[in-house]
């Protein structure tokens, strides 16, 4: 029941765009098998009947009788491991700050049960997360008063508000965490041994989500189980390294969020970074299609199929939203898996330097350095690329200085000496994060 590294998120989509999204994301072509929501989503039970009518559409063909023996786990079934059933589902969900302290978690704990208790055509792994350690209104968004005074009234009188007690309410949720995963014990075993019959949902591990590093410390000294899954900002994953070290000694696993709004919007501020992306999804088009087999050459890698599977090289998990099916085929794990094996190590420096400048908004550069080894001063110039034109970049190089300017691959540099007797032309033959030296003399 090992967690998916590639998924699909439906936290915020529309209710009425899920029960699409989630028959095509089941789809074998697709083969998602991961779907990310949360609990104040309130879309568990939509999720739930969303797998059930696929099932049942794509067995109705299947005689009442077969699909009984193959639910039940009869002996008599078409194999030991039964071909029929549908692949397990594992589903990603969060306890909102309002459910916070054990009692009220314990709450929101058995609705999500009961919600997902409603898919029978086949098995389903919960994954536990605490959404947020805290309601913090200095964070726009949140509203603690009022969101504490719109809660039914059963939640209210099962604890105390967490909003007014930042610093111990998750903690107190996090016993409520580890309980029901030690309850759970034995049926994730028993799913493993068998293979072969729909169990009640299962949960399969606990995690957090927007945990900052100092939180995450507290955790750890507290916890009897330590967090399987910590699901956060793609940012981090970059830009982060005391908490992705942090995860690393507690063996927990990345899960990012927002990968495609976090990176992707930065293409109009960094056009060279996403340009970086374009050509690595060209690339690696042109040898799917060349060397793949039928499946692999009808594959079209775009930007976002490269940005995940760069993702998933790293270890970090991902759960991209989208209502659009071209770009959920784009985002398939399966899509990803043929793109992985073709990053090759040269693609992997570029996107090392592309993807952290995209969030950024910041745009990549090749350098050049100019030392002027002659016995006067020179002057720089830059060639147009389209056009040709000479345009000054450094008016004035005295000799034995150095001069770094910014530039791009390809692009073309002409020095001149004061009396234009001279002339030196260099192209820029380095990658982007990278410099090259040139020396103008005689």
């Amino acid at each position: 029941m090992e967690l998916p590294f590639v998924g699909m998120g439906i936290g915020n989509l529309p209710h009425e765009l899920i029960e699409s999204a989630v028959a095509n994301g089941l789809e074998s072509v697709l083969n998602i098998r991961l779907i990310d929501t949360a609990h104040a989503s309130r879309n568990e039970g939509i999720l739930a009947k969303a797998i059930v009518n696929y099932d049942n559409n794509k067995l109705s063909h299947t005689s009442s009788r077969k699909l009984n023996k193959i639910r039940s786990g009869n002996k008599d079934s078409s194999s030991p491991s039964n071909p029929l059933l549908p692949p397990p589902v594992h589903v990603v969900t969060k306890i909102w700050y309002t459910h916070l302290g054990y009692d009220r978690t314990k709450i929101a704990i058995r609705e999500i049960l009961q919600e997902l208790r409603h898919v029978t055509t086949r098995q389903v792994y919960i994954h536990l997360l605490l959404h947020w350690p805290r309601c913090d209104d200095s964070i726009p968004w949140m509203d603690c008063e009022t969101e504490e005074e719109n809660l039914p009234r059963n939640v209210k009188d099962a604890g105390p508000p967490p909003h007014l007690h930042k610093d111990t309410a998750w903690k107190d949720s996090w016993k409520a965490l580890e309980e029901v995963y030690v309850e759970h014990a034995s049926k994730r075993s028993e799913a493993v041994k068998t293979n072969s019959a729909v169990q009640e949902p299962i949960i399969a591990s606990i995690g957090i989500s927007n945990f900052e590093i100092e939180d995450m410390k507290a955790l750890r000294k507290l916890a009897v189980v330590q967090p399987h899954i910590y699901q956060g900002d793609v940012w981090k994953a970059f830009h982060d390294p005391y908490l992705l070290r942090q995860l690393k000694e507690m063996d927990t696993f990345f899960q990012a969020y927002g990968v495609m709004n976090r990176v992707m919007g930065g293409r109009e501020e960094a056009p060279s970074a996403f340009g970086v992306l374009t050509n690595i999804a060209r690339e690696i088009t042109a040898t799917l299609h060349e060397y793949g087999d039928y499946h692999t050459k009808r594959l079209v890698a775009s930007e976002a199929t490269i940005l995940l599977a760069f993702c998933v090289q790293k270890g970090i998990g991902v759960i991209p939203r989208t209502s659009s099916a071209t770009h959920r085929r784009e985002n398939a794990p399966d899509v990803i898996a043929d793109v992985i094996p073709n990053l090759t190590s040269t693609h992997i420096s570029q996107l090392e330097l592309a993807i952290p400048a995209l969030m950024r908004g910041e745009e990549l550069h090749a350098s050049i350095s100019f030392m002027n080894s002659m016995p006067g001063p020179i002057q720089i110039h830059w060639i147009h690329t389209e056009t040709g034109e000479e345009i000054l970049v450094k008016e004035v190089l005295q000799p034995g200085e150095v001069d770094v300017i910014k530039s791009h691959p390809g692009h073309r540099f002409v020095a001149y000496d004061t009396e234009r007797e001279v002339r030196r032309e260099v192209s820029v033959e380095v990658g982007y994060g990278e410099r090259q030296h040139f020396a103008v003399e005689l």
